[in-house]
Formats: structure tokens, C-alpha cells, sequence
């Protein structure tokens, strides 16, 4: 396993693009990506809040810590070769900041964008006023 278990919805069709960009960028092999709709996460990683998991990536690190949104993305390029001086920058406190609402932003919209790439209806779930 990684030193890194990144989270992510396996039904968004852009959450499954960021992670195949991960793995491809994963020399190493230092991150281990996870659907989180597996249904042996919730033991696995008990300290994780599936509620929230769905809302933004999560990230927990070999001591069992979990980072969610923009923070887990600084985690993933701390992991990433060449990555650090990202992974600082998006720490910075005014970037932090921007990076954060740009995230959470396209997190909340990204079922929105992609309702023709889910043919099965189940993205609509996720939409506004759709539950």
C-alpha cells in the first residue's frame, strides 16, 4: 500500500480523471487510489465521514490523518515526484484560501457538468434539490 489513500467518488467522471492523472504522474507508487463507493471502505478507514468523503476528496496518510479537499490535493503532490513546491504553495495562506473555493466550487458542481456522461441517472443524486 502507499503511504498515501486517496478517497475519491468513483461515480464522478471527473473525480476518476483527476485520479487516473495521479496514477499516471505516481512513479513510485506512493499513493493508492480507492473509490470510496467500495464497500470495504467504511472499515477500512474508520475515521473517514462518508457524508463529507462524497462532497470532497479525502486523503489519509500512513498515521491514519485525513485530509479533505484542496488539503488532500496538497497531500497528493507532497506524494508526487517534483510535487513539494505545489504542495507548499497551495498551503500558502492566501492561496490556501483561493484554492479552497475554487475546489469546494467545482465539487459541488461537477455532476452538474457531467449529467451526460452518467447515463444511469445516478449523478442526479448529487444535483441541488434532488434528493
Amino acid at each position: 500500500m502507499g503511504e498515501l489513500t486517496v478517497l475519491y467518488d468513483g461515480a464522478c467522471r471527473l473525480c476518476r480523471a483527476s485520479a487516473d492523472r495521479v496514477r499516471r504522474l505516481d512513479h513510485g507508487h506512493r499513493i493508492a487510489l480507492v473509490d470510496l463507493r467500495d464497500p470495504g471502505v467504511p472499515a477500512r478507514f474508520p475515521q473517514v465521514d462518508a457524508e463529507k468523503a462524497l462532497r470532497l476528496m479525502q486523503a489519509v496518510d500512513a498515521n491514519g490523518r485525513v485530509s479533505s479537499g484542496v488539503d488532500a490535493w496538497a497531500e497528493i503532490c507532497r506524494a508526487l515526484p517534483g510535487g513539494r513546491p505545489a504542495a507548499w504553495l497551495l498551503k500558502l495562506p492566501g492561496i490556501h484560501g483561493i484554492a479552497g473555493s475554487i475546489y469546494a466550487w467545482v465539487a459541488l458542481n461537477r455532476y452538474r457538468w457531467n449529467r451526460e456522461a452518467c447515463v444511469d441517472g445516478s449523478c442526479a443524486v448529487h444535483l441541488p434539490g434532488r434528493h
